[in-house]
């Protein structure tokens, strides 16, 4: 049929060939090659080992700072309330509740942190860095690398 005309049996056959050639480059049944990570350079690995992690956010860095500095590094809190001279943010997560206290002294000054607590969700004593760690929404102060 379309064979016999002499006009395509030279395309089929160039169309045979390259289909044979592009099937020749792609892969076989034989597996994959597999691709591996080049080793880290000793240097790159032990400058990675020498920098050290950030040390732990210290509850005391919180003292004296005014209720925007605390949110500053905190983040808003879950529960914000002011009763006359007290004001109190509370900082939630699954696991506990950080509590900061902030003081007026007197109706001219600026509200202070004074007293930082935490608890579980059960109302019981927690450990206060424990807490701040998992409160913070990196695990450590915003201006820590």
């Amino acid at each position: 049929m379309f064979l016999t005309d002499r006009n395509l049996a030279p395309k089929f056959t160039l169309i045979c060939i390259a289909a044979s050639m592009l099937a020749a480059c792609g892969p076989g049944a034989s597996e994959p090659p597999v691709v591996t990570a080049p080793a880290p350079e000793p240097q790159m690995q032990a400058l990675a080992e020498a920098v050290p992690s950030a040390p732990p956010p210290e509850p005391s860095r919180l003292n004296g700072l005014n209720p925007r500095d605390v949110m500053d590094l905190m983040g808003e809190p879950t529960l914000m309330r002011r009763d006359g001279p007290v004001q109190v943010m509370l900082f939630e997560n699954h696991d506990c509740v950080l509590e900061v206290v902030f003081m007026e002294p007197d109706p001219d000054s600026h509200f202070a942190a004074k007293h930082i607590t935490a608890r579980d969700l059960d109302g019981n004593a927690s450990d206060i860095q424990a807490c701040l760690i998992k409160v913070l929404p990196t695990g450590n102060w915003p201006d820590t690398p």
